[in-house]
């Protein structure tokens, strides 16, 4: 459950205004729908979880606040990707480990020991946990999940193997690393692999519902979405089924309806099991489909363009948006077109980023060449044509 891929530039399709318009001042200047929240730029950044946003200075990651006040100096992961770490319950994953010992720059999984810090970059559990490079621990429900190698003794574990438990904020395990594969918890209840099959743990350990499943799940709201024998179920905590037919390929719910998969094409059920939007809606790939989902009443679609063909010569894919009945409120016009936030979407054109608006209108034109989702007002934005470099800064709307 990591990151969400981006792109962008100006267009005119469909007969739907693709610029922002400037707003002109009364000495007649054009005044810029963003500004950024200061003058500072950064190699890499992230964006703002928990108020504040991991930033590269010198190969080291610090923090900034929405100000864009530096309030935990650089001195993390040198070479390492900070960016797939973030402030989850008020701590963060942080090594201190050089990837230069290897003498891969910048890539050193197996060296990789993750302790957390908290708010003020005070190291409050210690480097001394394996894990997994490109996604670092962190705390869902009190606990993290935390992986860590051994090596097999018997025919059926020889081998090195890797076994998963679950640590407190005392950077303690509370429940041993005795597990396959291992999930976050939610809803109090986390997803676990014994061997093949997935069952639910709560949070002393006790297998509440046993290991019978093919996939991990998540409990929201009180009911998650399980695999077995390429169907998926609806089950409570209980592990009662609460819609009796299974769909294939079903999604989390989001917006009260997930997406279900028929024929190679898509469509949403409510929590009933009633079919609210029949499996009509094209993808072209795993990628396209992830992102099919409600977010504030719209979901990204994706539609073949019958108007010529690219350069490649290949047929043109298109994304617009849907509302839960299944009508189109903004047309396929996009490269790329990512879930609505706070009334703001990312989209693509020609490889760069923007952001619209629910009417589709375009707030910020695509000029970007990286751009973050605007949370708690602020996003993280690269240049390229706009900014005349390819640093990062953080960008608020005008």
């Amino acid at each position: 459950m990591k990151k969400i891929l981006l792109v962008l530039i100006s267009f005119l399709i469909l007969g739907t205004d693709l610029h922002a318009q400037p707003t002109a001042t009364r000495g007649g200047a054009v005044k810029s729908p963003y500004k950024t929240i200061s003058d500072d730029t950064y190699v890499n950044a992230t964006d703002f979880y928990e108020g504040l946003a991991a930033v590269k200075v010198n190969n080291a990651w610090g923090f900034i606040d929405s100000s864009g006040k530096m309030v935990i100096q650089p001195q993390f992961n040198p070479y390492q990707a900070q960016f797939n770490s973030y402030f989850s319950e008020g701590l963060v994953a942080i090594n201190r480990t050089s990837a230069q010992k290897s003498g891969i720059a910048g890539n050193d999984p197996a060296g990789t020991r993750w302790g957390f810090a908290d708010r003020t970059g005070k190291v409050v559990i210690q480097p001394q946990f394996e894990g997994n490079y490109y996604t670092p621990p962190h705390f869902a429900g009190g606990l993290a999940v935390i992986g860590g190698n051994f090596i097999g003794t018997t025919i059926a574990t020889f081998g090195l193997n890797v076994k998963y438990g679950y640590i407190n904020k005392s950077g303690v395990f509370v429940i041993p690393q005795k597990f396959d594969d291992a999930c976050d918890f939610s809803d109090d209840l986390a997803s676990v692999r014994v061997g093949g099959k997935y069952g639910f743990i709560d949070k002393t350990g006790r297998m509440v519902i046993a290991p019978m499943y093919d996939a991990p799940g998540f409990f929201i709201d009180g009911i998650a979405i399980v695999e077995l024998n390429q169907s998926s179920y609806v089950i409570d905590k209980n592990n009662k089924k609460v819609i009796d037919k299974p769909f294939q390929g079903l999604s989390t719910f989001s917006d009260g309806l997930a997406r279900f998969e028929a024929g190679g094409k898509v469509g949403f059920i409510d929590k009933q099991g009633t079919v609210k939007i029949k499996p009509t809606l094209f993808f072209s790939s795993e990628r396209s489909k992830r992102l099919m989902f409600f977010s504030e009443g719209y979901a990204p679609i994706e539609v073949e363009k019958n108007v010529g063909n690219d350069v490649n010569g290949k047929t043109l894919h298109k994304f617009g948006y849907i509302n839960q009945d299944g009508k189109t409120v903004i047309e396929p016009q996009f490269d790329f077109a990512g879930p609505f936030r706070h009334g703001i979407a990312i989209v693509s054109l020609n490889s760069y980023f923007g952001y619209i608006d629910k009417k589709g209108k375009f707030l910020i034109p695509p000029i970007f060449a990286n751009a973050g989702y605007f949370i708690d007002g602020i996003a993280r934005a690269s240049g390229g044509g706009e900014f005349g470099d390819y640093r990062y800064r953080f960008i608020r709307l005008n």
